[in-house]
């Protein structure tokens, strides 16, 4: 090994710098099993915040997670404008189906875990401290309403508490879903048509109701519901 290679592993700062170059699945998994030293490094303020396991003062622009993107696609899947021609799949995107189909199936035991690390990342930095929901029944007669809040006992939101409130609504297999999340300030100048938002994400359901619906309740895959869930509180409005 050179001696410029022994300085780096050996000087903290410099360790630190080089391991912020990693990818974030290498960061998060391969690099605190090097060494003791390596995984002290990973612990280090800098890094939490890179892992997003700690919120990044420093951050303006919002990002969304880009891991629990590629593990969680249905929840960071971005709704087409409302006056958009697309498919009910791309208007929806999260369904009991999409839940099926995401990386989870192929290693369950490892995502159910209670102590697993996609439950205490943050979905975004800076943190989501906004979570308003929306529930709609789409029936024969009548499509009644309702709208409320998370409350703020559970934030900043990490992906353990917005998986959590999301899965407890998909006890039908004709419910849908979609996350909607408030754009930074320079992209809502290019969107004068789509309204602002006053909460930093909204969590939309709808449950299609007919004369053909199933009499008993459909429910998630048990592979599916992490060890660690929570019940998540809502203060919810009136129906309307």
């Amino acid at each position: 090994m050179s001696t410029a290679q022994d300085t780096v592993i050996s000087t903290p700062e410099l360790l630190e710098a080089t391991l912020l170059q990693l990818p974030m699945r290498d960061l998060l998994v391969t690099a605190p099993r090097i060494s003791k030293t390596w995984h002290a490094v990973t612990l280090s303020p800098i890094i939490q915040r890179a892992l997003f396991f700690e919120t990044d003062p420093s951050a303006s622009k919002r990002v969304r997670n880009p891991l629990l993107r590629k593990l969680f696609p249905p929840f960071f899947a971005r709704p087409p404008p409302a006056n958009s021609q697309r498919s009910q799949s791309a208007v929806w995107p999260g369904n009991a189906d999409a839940i099926l189909a995401m990386p989870w199936s192929k290693a369950p035991d490892a995502f159910k875990d209670a102590e697993a690390s996609w439950r205490r990342m943050l979905v975004a930095q800076p943190p989501v401290q906004t979570v308003r929901i929306t529930q709609t029944i789409n029936s024969f007669m009548c499509n009644p309403e309702r709208h409320g809040a998370l409350k703020h006992s559970d934030m900043p939101l990490r992906m353990g508490g917005l998986y959590d409130l999301t899965l407890s609504f998909l006890d039908d297999d004709d419910t849908c879903f979609r996350i909607s999340w408030r754009r930074n300030t320079e992209d809502q100048s290019k969107m004068e048509d789509e309204p602002k938002m006053e909460s930093d994400i909204i969590l939309e359901i709808v449950v299609e109701q007919g004369c053909l619906s199933p009499i008993e309740k459909w429910t998630m895959d048990e592979q599916f519901c992490s060890d660690g869930a929570k019940a998540m509180e809502i203060v919810w409005g009136k129906w309307d």
